[in-house]
């Protein structure tokens, strides 16, 4: 395990061409070694290959088992809410002004609850942490001042600020997405990092490369196949 490189991936957003690209430059820069993935979520909405996205997640998860982590999105939280039953008209607009159209078309439905079960019941069953010797994973941040076991839900997944402009420094090093980078780069301070470099919005799909040594990544690989250190 000693050779072990997590690979935490940012926001996908239904850009599935993007998200074949960066699991191929991951293998190809693993140079043999033994590989976990985690994604941060926002897997849906925005671009245009939803389904397919959520195809080759679940694939992945059932040929990968614990090596292939994936978290759950303040998008898939959403869809979560449209979908049910007692939803209300405000919760399924919510969801479809923020990219879910998209979704729904890559589908070919027209209500989310019209979704594939097995697709609806993978992404209820989403969790929103994952934690390895040195860093916490979550979607949107972490609430300063708040210790970890406590973080709400609704802050894992739709926090920025204070989170953001926290210098605090925290008991682990968090990595997170949701806020798109200006700059289309990741952006790596002290004690965080931010992996969504605005796939769905022209950027590239962006990994980063951790190893139980050093909390923050060895280095950055993106759906370009570019590969560079911090």
């Amino acid at each position: 395990m000693e050779d072990l490189l997590t690979f935490a991936i940012g926001d996908v957003h239904g850009c599935f061409d993007k998200l074949e690209a960066i699991l191929l430059a991951c293998d190809r820069v693993r140079a043999g070694r033994e590989v976990r993935y985690v994604f941060i979520g926002d897997y849906i909405d925005r671009g245009p290959d939803a389904r397919k996205v959520i195809d080759l997640l679940m694939d992945k998860q059932l040929s990968e088992g614990s090596r292939f982590v994936c978290l759950r999105g303040n998008h898939e939280q959403m869809l979560i809410v449209a979908a049910a039953e007692g939803r209300s008209d405000r919760d399924l607009m919510t969801w479809w002004a923020n990219g879910g159209e998209q979704t729904l078309d890559s589908y070919g439905v027209n209500d989310p609850s019209s979704l594939p079960a097995p697709h609806l019941e993978w992404i209820k069953a989403l969790p929103f942490r994952f934690s390895d010797q040195k860093r916490l994973f979550v979607h949107a941040g972490i609430r300063p001042g708040v210790a970890i076991a406590d973080q709400s839900e609704d802050d894992l997944l739709w926090i920025r600020e204070p989170f953001l402009s926290s210098k605090a420094r925290y008991s682990t090093f968090v990595v997170h997405g949701h806020t798109p980078t200006e700059s289309g780069l990741p952006d790596l301070r002290a004690y965080r990092l931010n992996l969504d470099t605005g796939a769905c919005f022209g950027g590239e799909l962006t990994a980063a490369a951790f190893t139980d040594q050093r909390a923050p990544p060895m280095f950055f690989v993106n759906s370009l196949g570019a590969v560079w250190q911090p």
